[in-house]
């Protein structure tokens, strides 16, 4: 085993890691079942008469501590410890968002009303409190270290995955001249999948070199450590969905277009569009979590690490542990949704949307957003859309990125352009999809 093994052992890197999706396209008036999922306002009144998703899949990874190229990344043989750019602090932060949609479909049922069924995947990991000093400290070669006092802090992290299946309906407010309103509603069956969560306290660690014989060289630590998952990861068992768990979820959302009074204009007719919803709202109810919470005062050498063959049995050989079985609710991503839409002259639009999550991502077992704000410049027509969305992002910073759509196929990324041209990118976004549009008979 090598020092890393204190990392993880500190700070949860055993977890299994399979924020945001959709950057610029999610924003297109032809997103169709895309854009329902951040507002279920925008199902009625759409372009098409129906839309019909085969499959997509958005992915999103960030985190506040390690800068790379990620054509280095690509070309092979990468090292974080040597080749990436670092921020040691003592709160770093990282996300992970994986959004995958299934066969789903919406459609109208009159010009007022319009209903939608989707299948998702999701999986959500977020690490805050993160010691990044430490973290500095331990991945260094023995030979190459020195003796050092760290306070650890509160780390936090989390890991949850779930299958929901929703059902969406919208309706239309107001139809004036210039005033136009709708709202929607999704509701979502939830189907648990991987709960995973650890939280230090209080956590402090120390090393004393011994420069005569490094290999009893010590770590001293205090404070508590709790490690808890869906499965019994203790034992080598290996993680799997829990169908016995489930919850319910809501979403709720309205948009306001300021329109010209005109009903044989081709496309668009509002000048403004403001939106707003709320997300995932819900639990889920796990009924089988293996809590353990281990008391680290105490005392191991660079040798009981290095001979140590598993994290856990290393965990339950020095230091003392209280187990536990109980049911626990997980909470949902719950996130605020804005969206202001400027349509300049029918094809050129000017977006700017925010996502804002609404859990405490220091909270334990807290599945919880970043917060990142984008303007999307977007050419838009019936056939073909293409955008260049730069978004402020919580953890990483700004990123540029760009993606189209042309005609069933949909492919962008919200990083793209800065992870071609920086040596220092902290965040990556892609996504793909493909649907299958029926357009309404007007543009």
């Amino acid at each position: 085993m090598k020092r890393t093994l204190l990392l993880c052992s500190f700070f949860g890197s055993f977890f299994y890691c399979q924020g945001q999706s959709y950057f610029g396209f999610r924003d297109d008036n032809y997103a169709g079942i895309q854009g329902v999922l951040f507002n279920p306002s925008a199902i009625v009144d759409s372009k098409f008469r129906s839309d019909i998703t085969i499959s997509s899949v958005s992915a999103t990874g960030q985190n506040d501590l390690y800068g790379v190229n990620i054509a280095d990344v690509f070309d092979g043989g990468y090292s974080l410890e040597t080749d990436a750019s670092k921020n040691f602090k003592t709160n770093n932060r990282g996300n992970l968002n994986i959004d995958i949609l299934g066969p789903s479909f919406m459609m109208n049922i009159t010009p007022e009303h319009s209903i939608g069924i989707f299948t998702r995947v999701r999986s959500i990991t977020n690490l805050t409190g993160i010691n990044g000093q430490l973290i500095d400290e331990v991945n260094k070669d023995v030979d190459a270290s020195n003796s050092f006092l760290f306070t650890g802090g509160n780390p936090n992290g989390v890991t949850n995955s779930w299958a929901e299946i929703g059902a969406s309906y919208g309706t239309i407010l107001v139809d004036e001249d210039v005033h136009f309103i709708k709202a929607g509603l999704t509701i979502k069956y939830l189907m648990a999948g991987v709960n995973n969560y650890i939280n230090g306290n209080n956590l402090s660690v120390a090393y004393e070199k011994d420069n005569v014989i490094p290999s009893q060289s010590e770590y001293l630590s205090t404070g508590t450590l709790k490690t808890a998952a869906s499965y019994d990861y203790n034992a080598g068992k290996d993680p799997k969905f829990d169908m016995s768990s489930a919850g319910v979820g809501i979403d709720l959302g309205f948009t306001y277009e300021y329109r010209t009074n005109c009903h044989t204009c081709i496309g668009n007719r509002y000048k403004l569009k403001a939106a707003a919803s709320i997300t995932d709202f819900g639990k889920l109810n796990y009924k089988n979590v293996i809590e353990n919470t281990y008391n680290l005062a105490g005392r191991v050498t660079q040798d009981d690490i290095d001979n140590a063959s598993d994290i856990f049995q290393f965990f339950n050989d020095h230091y003392t542990k209280v187990s536990s079985q109980k049911g626990v609710k997980a909470n949902l991503p719950t996130a605020l949704h804005a969206n202001f839409d400027w349509n300049i002259d029918n094809k050129f639009y000017l977006n700017l949307s925010g996502d804002f999550g609404l859990v405490d991502a220091k909270k334990i077992n807290g599945t919880a957003i970043a917060n990142s704000v984008t303007f999307t410049p977007r050419y838009e027509t019936r056939q073909f859309s293409f955008y260049i969305p730069l978004t402020y992002m919580e953890y990483s910073g700004t990123q540029i990125g760009t993606g189209f759509r042309a005609g069933p196929l949909f492919i962008g990324s919200g990083s793209l352009i800065s992870n071609l041209f920086s040596n220092n990118s902290k965040a990556s976004n892609v996504y793909v999809g493909l649907k299958i549009p029926i357009y309404q008979s007007y543009n």
